[in-house]
């Protein structure tokens, strides 16, 4: 028994071992990889609908998705929430039970029709029998309405997919529309069993034939919203805003965002450049369509009486909410319409505007007007239009508001669909976008039959095609075409928003959309700058829009008191392809002194503004965790003041005059704001106080920890370079305290990718001694002189100022404090202050802001320099200690 045993382990072991080597053996080519990723597939679905009473009717037919059991969304259900919208429409008009054939009006109204009311059949033969189409209304229970509904197919009824809490009213009367055909001829069938019904929808279409043949419909967005000119941001160029809304079939645009009044004329010389037939307008919260904008500050418009009277003094127009009772003492020019007051906008005789919004919202609302067939559209008519109520306001899927005339009319026009998709161009849809030098234009066929036409490109004179700019594109049914241009700029192109307008000609109609080269400038450099003796840093980037791959970039130094005499000269080959820019480090060897910097290439020229100062005084620099997070802060130090460095940031935290014992900028920092845990708080604006910027609002850079270099350590001045990427956007800032004196550079160096980020804001916040209040006063150099500005204790408010010369100063009268700020005057929009209030919802403080708002370009590196001088003793003596360095910059005429 025991030898049995222990053959059979010993066999048993034999094959575990067997087993371990066929595992062993086995090798990793044996291996494959099982894909198990399909989306679709692995999908949950689950209908989600509703037809009833919340706190008011309604209906919503929606799809629940699941994936990976805790992923989950909701989307409506497309094609009955557009079914859906049918009877919603139509219930507006009085008749909800109506299934109109798409087709119906433009087949009706394409040809001369008879019209037969509850004709026999031999009445209705005899009709047909002259070769012109007809018109029937009929009972369905009549021989004639038996015979023309048995032609109907079952399948039209696509109420029947629904479930509309309608169907379920006492009242509910069904009418179907629809048409059948022989050869040319047609026979067009309203049928129900309802006279009154029939008659109904009869008047709808005598009507909506009266306001087709009466009037042309212009479709357009008003307040259309972009932030081309602010610090905050959102998706949008005001081009990209006009080339996505011609594509749907605007002629029309009404910009309203935050600033966008600036760019009135800006955007109509865009317009005129590539010759478009639209319109374009602008506005601002309340106020629309004034003549100009000139002395206009939006951050001051308190009241309702402030803005009707702007409104009256431009020759404007201006707008309040329908329910705003604060508003009923003044004279308005009409409401501000939305969904819930459609009840006021349909019935009351006061005009009124929709409002688009942003396109990352998918502009989803437009507005339609209605001008008589002969009149051109113009801002005239456009604001006749408007006031004449001669106007609809379409919303998201298809719902209106207006007067019932133009409102029934487009409402029947988008039942029967053919006639809008034709009138405003939708057989063709166009994406056009430009990719470096290169045009790309997608060309859609959404129609069932083919197209054959001609793609042609409208460049502005400062922008060539190498190559034909017209080209014959046929594209078959439901088919896409992508037609590519190379594009040549002049160098009158750079440092522009170059417009291009596309247009395809097909069967005797035009489509159009626009698009853009935004070039940056050829030749970019700080154009102010500071430095020491003997050596000065300087960068210059240069985007080269030649076909040249190489080429010199040639640097000449004049001082200001001789400019014919040139006292440095240096060159560098700069290699870069068409299309391309590159960054180029030159030392300039200079004595101290004032001068001027002259950068030349590809046929092209910049001057700058450059102070050298004498290598003198011993600043410090150290590190030091302030705050003990494991993050540490940049001391810099010399007799004259202690500046401190956030990396959180890369701002200044804290910038002590000594002779004073005084932090001029306000700081929070470390403390947490009060309401610090408030959901989605990062998205705001948060007060860590200090000298720092707006990158949007709240401001990308707010929490980002920036890469710290210490790069000079000791010596005449101390230096730490701080930077960081944002998904691609290189942000660099400098940080330099030079010698013994007050004076504190902040270089900054942009190199971006993401254009909605086109505003930069640097700011110092300043709080001037023990606490920010009235004895404070604040210095702008306008053109009609030195103003001064205080805070107002009961309240925030702000202004945008056109400087004369770049820089600005506060000074507390009682404790004998100056700041003053200088940047190089040409590079801002305008200088923006900032007088805060503890009410501000996002800073509960009293401080003062003042922000150069720079916009920022792409295609090249964008460089900007800031300087701080913060000392005891008069704002004057501050101003002038500047001006004697070269940091003062002045502009001859207004922006």
């Amino acid at each position: 028994m025991t030898r049995k045993f222990n053959y059979l382990a010993y066999l048993a072991l034999a094959l575990i071992l067997l087993q371990q080597t066929s595992v062993l053996a086995q090798k990793i080519d044996n291996y494959k990889y099982t894909n198990q990723y399909d989306l679709i597939e692995n999908t949950v679905k689950n209908e989600n609908n509703f037809n009833g009473y919340t706190n008011y009717w309604h209906n919503n037919y929606n799809n629940v998705y699941r994936y990976g059991n805790l992923y989950k969304m909701e989307i409506p259900d497309i094609e009955k929430t557009i079914l859906q919208s049918k009877v919603d429409i139509a219930e507006d008009f009085g008749i909800p039970g109506l299934v109109m054939q798409e087709g119906f009006i433009n087949n009706l109204i394409s040809d001369e029709y008879i019209t037969l009311n509850e004709p026999s059949l031999k009445n209705l033969e005899e009709a047909l029998e002259k070769n012109i189409n007809v018109i029937v209304f009929v009972n369905p229970n009549s021989d004639v309405g038996e015979k023309v509904m048995a032609k109907l197919p079952k399948t039209n009824n696509w109420t029947n997919e629904l479930t509309s809490h309608q169907f379920n009213a006492i009242d509910f009367v069904k009418i179907n529309a629809f048409y059948l055909e022989l050869n040319q001829t047609k026979l067009f069938v309203v049928s129900s069993k309802d006279k009154t019904t029939r008659n109904k929808f009869k008047t709808q279409i005598d009507n909506t034939e009266k306001v087709i043949k009466k009037y042309d419909f212009h479709k357009g967005w008003f307040g259309a919203f972009t932030l081309l000119n602010s610090v905050t941001i959102t998706k949008g160029h005001p081009i990209e805003v006009i080339g996505t809304g011609m594509n749907e079939g605007n002629s029309w645009f009404v910009f309203d965002g935050y600033m966008d009044f600036l760019s009135k004329d800006e955007i109509a010389k865009w317009v005129k450049k590539v010759d478009l037939p639209i319109i374009t307008d602008v506005g601002a919260s309340n106020v629309f369509g004034a003549k100009d904008y000139e002395g206009f500050q939006i951050q001051q418009m308190y009241d309702a009486e402030s803005w009707v009277k702007f409104a009256k003094e431009k020759e404007g127009y201006v707008f309040r909410q329908v329910y705003d009772t604060l508003a009923d003492p003044y004279k308005y020019d009409g409401y501000f319409a939305n969904e819930g007051n459609k009840e006021q906008i349909d019935n009351e005789n006061v005009p009124f505007v929709l409002k688009t919004g942003a396109l990352d919202k998918g502009a989803l609302s437009s507005m339609v007007l209605f001008i008589e067939k002969g009149e051109k559209l113009s801002q005239k008519s456009l604001w006749n239009a408007i006031l004449d109520r001669r106007e609809v306001g379409v919303l998201e899927q298809g719902k209106m508001i207006g007067p019932a005339t133009y409102r029934n009319a487009l409402q029947m026009l988008v039942l029967d669909r053919i006639f809008l998709e034709n009138y405003f161009g939708d057989p063709v849809n166009i994406v056009a976008e430009v990719k470096g030098y290169n045009l790309q234009v997608t060309i859609t066929n959404t129609a069932k039959v083919p197209l054959s036409g001609t793609l042609e490109i409208a460049l502005p004179p400062e922008i060539k095609i190498k190559g034909k700019s017209s080209v014959q594109i046929n594209l078959d049914s439901k088919s896409s075409k992508t037609q590519y241009f190379n594009l040549e700029p002049e160098a009158t192109a750079t440092n522009n928003t170059n417009p291009i307008a596309v247009h395809y000609k097909y069967n005797g109609k035009k489509k159009s959309t626009l698009t853009m080269l935004d070039l940056p400038p050829a030749i970019s450099v700080h154009r102010l700058l500071y430095s020491h003796a003997p050596k000065v840093s300087y960068p210059v980037t240069i985007h080269n829009f030649t076909n040249k791959s190489s080429f010199p970039v040639n640097i000449e130094v004049v001082n200001i008191k001789n400019e014919r005499k040139v006292v440095f000269k240096t060159s560098q080959i700069c290699n870069a392809t068409m299309g391309t820019f590159k960054d180029l480090l030159f030392d300039l060897k200079l004595r101290a002194g004032n001068y001027k910097v002259k950068v030349s290439a590809l046929g092209l020229n910049y001057t700058s503004q450059l102070g050298v100062g004498k290598a003198k005084g011993k600043p410090t620099l150290s590190e030091i965790d302030l705050n003990n997070d494991g993050v540490n802060e940049y001391r810099m130090e010399n007799d004259s003041v202690q500046v401190t460095l956030l990396a959180t940031g890369a701002r200044v935290i804290e910038y002590i005059i000594k002779s004073r014992n005084d932090n001029i900028l306000f700081k929070l920092w470390p403390e947490k704001a009060i309401d610090d845990k408030r959901s989605f708080r990062k998205r705001g604006y948060y007060p860590y106080g200090g000298f720092e910027d707006f990158l949007g609002q709240g401001s990308m850079e707010t929490h980002q920890v920036y890469n710290s270099e210490i790069i000079k350590k000791e010596g005449d001045y101390v230096q730490v370079r701080m930077w960081t990427d944002y998904f691609g956007n290189r942000l660099e800032k400098t940080f330099t305290l030079y010698g013994n004196s007050p004076l504190l550079e902040i270089r900054f160096a942009l190199t971006f990718i993401n254009p909605e980020a086109n505003m930069l804001g640097p700011q110092p916040i300043l709080e001037l001694g023990k606490k920010h209040w009235t004895e404070d006063v604040f210095m702008v150099p306008e053109f009609d002189g030195i103003n001064e500005y205080r805070m107002k204790p009961e309240k925030y408010y702000g202004q945008a100022f056109d400087v004369k010369e770049g820089w600005n100063a506060g000074y507390d009268t009682e404790e004998d404090i100056t700041f003053v700020g200088a940047f190089p005057v040409d590079q801002p929009l305008f200088l923006h202050m900032w007088m805060n209030h503890p009410r501000n919802r996002d800073a509960h403080h009293y401080y003062t802001e003042f922000q150069p708002w720079l916009p920022i370009f792409q295609k090249s590196t964008m460089y900007f320099s800031y300087y701080i001088w913060g000392a005891g003793g008069p704002w004057e003596n501050g101003v002038q200690s500047l001006r004697d360095l070269n940091l003062i910059s002045t502009r001859k005429t207004k922006l």
